[in-house]
């Protein structure tokens, strides 16, 4: 009964609002709060059953009329009714009994303060409000009916709401909400959109270890059927170029392509990139849906090539003042990082992205609530990041090595040649005729920088490298006696090599091919590769006599550890909470370091009582952990079972020190943990943040996360100026796309924000 009184109320609201704001229905309303005032016109409300009788009762005992008609205009003067009408004295009285029963059951009724609001004056800021429920209240009615799958929150629903939008008018839209912030649920609303409502073929793209992981389990749990292809099946799909086949239909059948993790497609010279413009060719037009934290890697162009994938043409923001796109961003990027300012791309990426912050979820969705994996209810809240670095010194255990290191690869007088002329990794300089082949000269840069990376990551990745690089001189000085020189051709994708994927791609890149010896001057060629050789045997073989318990580096890891162990003790409350902040991550890029952490540490720990509650507890993980005692499965789910949502059998909290390859840094769920260190630094800044958003988001037990970074000495600091192009990178990163938090010890920050927040509109339906 409650609820049907309070639907009479809003339909006596609603009706009121209806009224023309005229001087006559003005003057009629007033002339009705004026009666009812007075007291000339009672009005009451029968509240204790469903009343239906329509009767008009005329002086005392003078007669009724009872029949259809409604007490309104039309009712009494122009609608057809049916109405019967009594005067004697009997059937009269008992309807005035009738109605004297009912008025003294009944409720006296305010009717007059539901008119007088129409008159009362309001803030010009709740007009405005009103004004735009007006326009998107039907919107949002629409969006509150349609079918709840994955119970989002009012900001991720916000972020749908844009989207789709941005996908209206451009086809395209880059989702690249901070880390944590569910982009994953947004783009499944999206994936349901095609699938479900629209039934329509839809195609997901993402790293291999997300394909059969997180989005394979994503895809299942609610049930959608989109096609899952890795970032090498799309590369090596026959209908685009390659020569597999992957995908179930043609290429024009699908009318959605979601790009998981896109900052891999920011260079458009890669097969994968290729592929993919290929694909959004066809007919009709496909929405395309990029996921990204870091669209911003290496340089703005980045950002640049990922917009090209779907805005058009280069004039689409004309209406917006931008008469060229690639022009905008040639001038942004000659500005220096630190000096660009924010307005020189906001209003591009304004008009096709999609990016929410912590800061800016805090302030404009205080008190909403997030659905767990587990299905708990919980409100959104969001760690505070603790970064702080970690110095070490190679000086003491390695006197004088990095000085004659540093002379051998890149001696501090420029006008002086490298004593390692890698002679091995560039023969053109050597033939008879010709100049040297350009593509071989900037190998020989990377390989030098390759090698300082290696030395800054850990000694032992140094000298295994060295010892790969010793193997290939000799082949290469046997092929030379059999009449051969091997010669690497150009490979596009390969741009760095500071993971081991990279590597292995220059491997197979120096294997490839060879000439006839005639076409060299053969005897110089020998020379300066036996050369290098002698050179780099004895580099390894003095770093290969480093000991794990000399090296400064892993010493101060330790310590480090000790504080983690020490800062979980005195915080915690009650023991699981204790093993939780004791959990710690430790990346590196190298899977040789991995290894070398490894061992150190379970020999440490063995040992050392401050590190006794680690014990046992310790687990490493490098590409897909094939050959490792625990698989990359095990691992995660042993070292995180309540974040990751470990399935039965594989639930126990098994491990509480991670240590692992890059291969954990995207997709990852491991908030369960508290602490982050980062054993080396990749060039590429967003790494960093890729890595840290494993732990610092949304469902973090922990009020405060914690990381580390090691920062090389200064020497190699110097040779690899990695802090310098680290800091550059986060300032135009900062100034572009926006980053929200500390990323290095005082790194730049800057929030920047791409959305509509329409949560006053929402507070009017309250």
């Amino acid at each position: 009964m409650g609820e049907a009184i309070e639907q009479h109320y809003r339909g006596l609201i609603h009706d009121r609002n209806l009224i023309q704001f005229t001087p006559a229905a003005d003057a009629a309303i007033e002339r009705l709060i004026s009666l009812i005032e007075s007291g000339r016109l009672e009005v009451r409300r029968y509240e204790k059953g469903f009343m239906h009788g329509k009767a008009f009762i005329f002086g005392s005992d003078e007669g009724v009329i009872a029949g259809s008609s409604n007490f309104t205009a039309a009712g009494i003067t122009s609608n057809i009714e049916l109405n019967l009408g009594r005067y004697d004295p009997t059937p009269v009285g008992r309807v005035k009994s009738w109605f004297d029963d009912l008025w003294e059951d009944a409720t006296d009724f305010d009717l007059a303060a539901i008119y007088r609001a129409r008159f009362q004056e309001y803030d010009p800021y709740l007009i405005y409000l009103r004004v735009l429920w007006e326009m998107y209240g039907k919107e949002l009615a629409e969006e509150s009916d349609m079918e709840e799958v994955f119970h989002l929150t009012t900001f991720q629903n916000d972020g749908v709401w844009r989207a789709r939008r941005i996908m209206e008018r451009y086809n395209g839209v880059l989702i690249a909400d901070g880390v944590g912030l569910g982009k994953t649920f947004i783009a499944g609303e999206l994936l349901k959109d095609a699938v479900r409502e629209r039934r329509q073929r839809a195609l997901l793209v993402s790293p291999a270890a997300l394909r059969d992981g997180m989005w394979e389990s994503f895809l299942d749990q609610y049930q959608l059927y989109v096609e899952n292809l890795s970032y090498e099946q799309l590369a090596s799909e026959q209908q685009l170029g390659g020569d597999g086949k992957h995908l179930r239909n043609g290429i024009d059948e699908y009318s959605l392509v979601v790009i998981d993790e896109a900052q891999a497609f920011r260079n458009p010279d890669t097969k994968r990139a290729q592929a993919l413009r290929r694909l959004l060719l066809g007919k009709p037009p496909k929405k395309l849906v990029l996921l990204t934290a870091t669209p911003v890697n290496n340089s703005l162009w980045d950002l640049y090539y990922l917009l090209t994938l779907f805005v058009g043409h280069d004039g689409v923001f004309a209406d917006r003042g931008i008469r060229s796109l690639k022009e905008r961003f040639r001038e942004a990027e000659q500005e220096d990082p630190e000096e660009l300012s924010p307005d020189m791309l906001f209003d591009v990426l304004d008009s096709v992205t999609v990016r929410r912050t912590r800061h800016f979820v805090r302030k404009y969705y205080e008190g909403e609530h997030i659905r767990t994996l587990d299905g708990d209810e919980v409100p959104v809240r969001f760690p505070t990041p603790h970064v702080r670095s970690l110095k070490y010194s190679l000086d003491e255990v390695l006197p004088g090595f990095f000085e004659e290191f540093s002379e051998a690869l890149a001696p501090a007088d420029e006008e002086k040649e490298p004593l390692l002329t890698m002679a091995r990794y560039c023969p053109s300089s050597y033939r008879k005729e010709g100049v040297p082949d350009e593509s071989q000269l900037a190998l020989v840069g990377l390989i030098r920088t390759g090698l300082l990376k290696r030395f800054e990551s850990s000694v032992y990745a140094f000298s295994r490298t060295l010892e790969k690089m010793i193997e290939n001189h000799r082949a290469f000085l046997e092929a030379l006696e059999l009449g051969h020189v091997p010669t690497p051709e150009v490979l596009q994708e390969w741009t760095n090599i500071d993971n081991d994927e990279e590597w292995e791609k220059l491997e197979a890149l120096l294997a490839s091919g060879s000439e006839p010896v005639g076409l060299y001057d053969a005897e110089r060629l020998e020379e300066d590769v036996r050369s290098d050789l002698e050179i780099l045997e004895g580099f390894h073989d003095e770093a290969s006599a480093l000991a794990r318990k000399q090296d400064p580096k892993l010493n101060k890891l330790v310590e480090a550890l000790v504080e983690v162990l020490a800062a979980a003790e005195n915080e915690a409350i009650g023991r699981q909470d204790e093993i939780d902040k004791r959990k710690v991550i430790i990346f590196s890029y190298f899977a040789d370091t991995v290894d070398w952490i490894g061992e150190h540490l379970q020999e440490i720990i063995a040992g050392d009582e401050r590190l006794a509650a680690y014990r046992d507890r310790l687990v490493s993980v490098a590409g897909y952990g094939r050959g490792r005692p625990v698989s990359r499965e095990k691992a995660v789910f042993g070292f995180a079972p309540r974040s990751t949502q470990a399935p039965p059998g594989l639930q126990d909290d098994k491990y509480d020190i991670l240590i692992t390859t890059d291969v954990l840094a995207e997709g990852v769920n491991l908030q369960q943990c508290r602490n982050i260190i980062n054993y080396d630094l990749p060039w590429n800044p967003m790494r960093l943040v890729q890595r840290h958003g494993r732990i610092d988001r949304i469902g973090s037990p922990h009020d405060d996360v914690h990381i580390y970074c090691f920062f090389p000495d200064r020497e190699l600091d110097r040779l690899l100026e990695l802090e310098q192009r680290i800091r550059r990178k986060l300032a135009q990163a900062a100034a572009s796309i926006g980053v929200e938090s500390e990323v290095i010890p005082g790194g730049v920050t800057q929030e920047l924000v791409f959305a509509e927040t329409r949560v006053e509109i929402e507070n009017l339906v309250e």
